[in-house]
């Protein structure tokens, strides 16, 4: 049965990343991922305020649970019609963070919904 570690709504602005990293990094018991688990779900966060053409008057839904692996899931409006895509070159001064969650993670995906679009990556937890 997966555990809820995280649910947390934050307004899609340029302070999400740093208050979503902020709450993972209080999570215990991460057999080792903690870092990990941190730099994909402030990844994921830019992405979405980057790329998913929401406004500061919207918000973005993390949520992070356990079970067997780490799973962590960013939803925003999903306004922008975009799919999540690794970038083959930088883009200005950035650019690369799904590459960088798709070499951190077991695996990661994409789900658009009527109401919006999910963006998750799966850590593997220590044996």
């Amino acid at each position: 049965m997966a555990q809820d570690l995280v649910s947390l709504t934050v307004r899609c602005d340029e302070l999400a990343p740093r208050l979503v990293r902020e709450a993972v990094a209080e999570l215990s018991d991460m057999d080792g991922v903690l870092g990990d688990a941190m730099l994909v779900a402030s990844e994921l966060v830019t992405n979405a305020v980057r790329h998913s053409s929401c406004t500061r008057d919207e918000f973005l839904i993390v949520s992070i649970t356990r079970d067997g692996w780490l799973r962590i899931s960013v939803f925003d409006p999903g306004r922008s019609g975009h799919g999540a895509e690794i970038a083959t070159r930088p883009i200005e001064l950035g650019g690369m963070g799904l590459k960088v969650v798709e070499e951190v993670a077991r695996s990661w995906g994409t789900e658009r919904r009527a109401d919006g679009y999910k963006v998750w990556a799966e850590l593997e937890l220590a044996a």
